[in-house]
């Protein structure tokens, strides 16, 4: 029997299970134009799954949509366009855009007790 030649060929070690993050707080980040991103592939959606060429690759958000990203990543000289869902990204770490997500969550002192809230 010949060899298939698919697009999930030889991508086995990427879309695994064990590279599955779980609960849904990167779902609910709101991205904004110009945020700096890691692709990531989710292996639960299938639907708008990047190619496995670009996973673990930096890109840049060109546009938002309601449900999709379009995502900007250079490979070599070109610069190539990724139409993906939320799930299929990560927010790069050490980012302005990082620090702001985790704004909202970071504990705070009062003044008067000197004690942190949580």
């Amino acid at each position: 029997m010949p060899h298939s030649h698919g697009t999930r060929v030889k991508a086995g070690s990427v879309l695994t299970k064990r590279n599955v993050v779980r609960g849904v707080s990167y779902l609910l980040y709101d991205y904004k134009v110009g945020d700096k991103v890691v692709v990531h592939i989710d292996p639960r959606e299938h639907n708008t799954t990047p190619h496995r060429r670009f996973h673990g690759k930096i890109g840049v958000i060109e546009e938002v949509g309601r449900r999709t990203l379009k995502v900007s990543v250079m490979i070599g000289d070109k610069k190539k366009i990724l139409q993906t869902r939320f799930n299929h990204i990560r927010l790069l770490a050490g980012t302005p855009a990082m620090s702001r997500a985790g704004a909202a969550t970071a504990t705070t002192t009062t003044p008067a007790e000197g004690v942190r809230n949580k």
